[in-house]
């Protein structure tokens, strides 16, 4: 699909491509400036009001960024001449969603496996293993 063909049926389309490609170029050249490691920490946000915004992805890109980013403001309205100050905001990692074990075994399987341990009693940290799969999922 190209978005260039459709953007010029549609001006609405047109002007959020430019928008977009504006976007994308402001944010790599601000990176380009900042340190290589700090690179894939932080991204560009917007320029709202005259305020550049930063979106640190982590605590150390957070103090870095504002440390660094003041001294950087000629250099950033170079790029971007409506830029008069900078500031740098913390992105919140999502929690992460408890892990819940749904697995259940039909009582068949849970005998199976007791049967299983009795025969493989030979290789005793198998069969342990299998008995306390049994005892666990048996119990439902």
């Amino acid at each position: 699909m190209d978005l260039e063909k459709l953007g010029n049926k549609d001006n609405r389309l047109s002007a959020l491509l430019a928008q977009s490609q504006k976007w994308r170029r402001l944010d790599r050249e601000v990176k380009q400036m900042m340190p290589a490691n700090l690179r894939p920490h932080f991204q560009t946000a917007c320029v709202e009001n005259g305020v550049l915004v930063l979106l640190a992805g982590n605590n150390m890109a957070l103090s870095r960024l504002r440390m660094i980013a003041p001294g950087m403001l000629v250099r950033l309205q170079g790029i971007e001449p409506e830029i008069q100050e900078v500031r740098v905001k913390a992105v919140p990692k999502p929690l992460k969603p408890v892990r819940e074990n749904s697995l259940v075994f039909s009582q068949k399987a849970v005998e199976s496996m007791q049967d299983a341990a009795v025969r493989v009693r030979h290789h005793p940290e198998l069969a342990q293993a299998l008995r306390k799969l049994a005892e666990k999922y048996g119990m439902r």
